[in-house]
């Protein structure tokens, strides 16, 4: 009777639960922001390329993937143009040797096709370098996100502290 009782009470339970509707338009509510992310879709290899290029000091070989159109480049709070934002990523080796992007971990990297029709690559690491004038070991963290229209860039935030950055170019202006 017991075991009856249990099966009628886990019956109801179930069949007490809502449905879940489906709907077949994203919710825009909060503006689109779900999606899917994928980190072997063609913009997570381009990424992945401008990653490689950066660390091997040639990140002006990857203009190619940047929209020339595009005005919307970040590092921190400061907007640059697009050779503004090559020139001084590629800067950073006047400055410091051994730059990578992945001697402390991985990086994390992945792209996200939003319901809003956004397309973003998103890319979090610990960035290193040797100081050529302080002799400083630096480790700073780093997030970069690229939106992209087609098989273009065409805005690129970089969010870094850039103290360490600063002290060696300070340190080189007195050398």
């Amino acid at each position: 009777m017991k075991k009856i009782l249990s099966l009628i009470f886990v019956f109801f339970l179930v069949a007490c639960q809502p449905t879940i509707e489906k709907k077949s338009e994203p919710n825009m509510e909060f503006g689109g922001w779900s999606g899917v992310s994928d980190d072997h879709s063609k913009e997570s290899l381009m990424a992945r390329e401008f990653n490689e290029l950066y660390a091997s000091n040639n990140f002006q070989e990857g203009a190619y993937m940047i929209s020339d159109e595009a005005d919307e480049f970040f590092f921190n709070n400061d907007k640059v143009t697009k050779q503004g934002w090559l020139d001084g990523a590629s800067a950073h080796h006047n400055y410091f040797d051994n730059i990578s992007n992945n001697k402390v971990q991985p990086y994390n990297l992945t792209t996200t096709r939003y319901d809003n029709g956004q397309v973003w690559t998103l890319c979090w690491f610990i960035w290193t370098g040797s100081g050529k004038y302080t002799g400083t070991e630096a480790q700073i963290l780093v997030h970069y996100g690229f939106r992209w229209q087609g098989d273009k860039i065409v805005a690129a935030y970089h969010f870094f502290d850039p103290t360490l950055i600063n002290n060696e170019i300070a340190a080189a202006s007195k050398g």
